[in-house]
């Protein structure tokens, strides 16, 4: 079981606001898996809200290019590239239903 696969809901929904709207955790997990091939990601949290059933957070990102790659444009291996996010989750029994992102590379 590969780890992205313990916290999305069987019927989520994930909306990446440049690789657009996913559904289902396996259409989830095979995004953040083979989808990030030649990325090590690192998310910095800036500020997290959370309830019972919603999280709200604020990212920095940045994406450590590991070999030539097109995630989200053009990527040169050795160069680290980075965004803010916010990411805004409903949660059901403690797995991820629903996930909005909003991001922004800095130049």
């Amino acid at each position: 079981m590969d780890v992205f696969d313990w916290y999305y809901d069987p019927d989520a929904v994930f909306e990446h606001p440049l690789k657009g709207t996913f559904k289902g955790k396996k259409a989830i997990v095979k995004f953040w898996t083979a989808g990030h091939k030649g990325i090590h990601e690192v998310l910095k949290p800036l500020n997290v809200l959370f309830d019972a059933d919603r999280i709200a957070a604020e990212f920095l990102i940045e994406w450590h290019c590991l070999e030539d790659t097109d995630y989200l444009g053009p990527r040169k291996k050795g160069f680290v590239y980075y965004a803010e996010c916010a990411a805004f989750y409903r949660l059901k029994n403690g797995r991820f239903t629903h996930v909005k992102l909003y991001l922004r590379e800095k130049k």
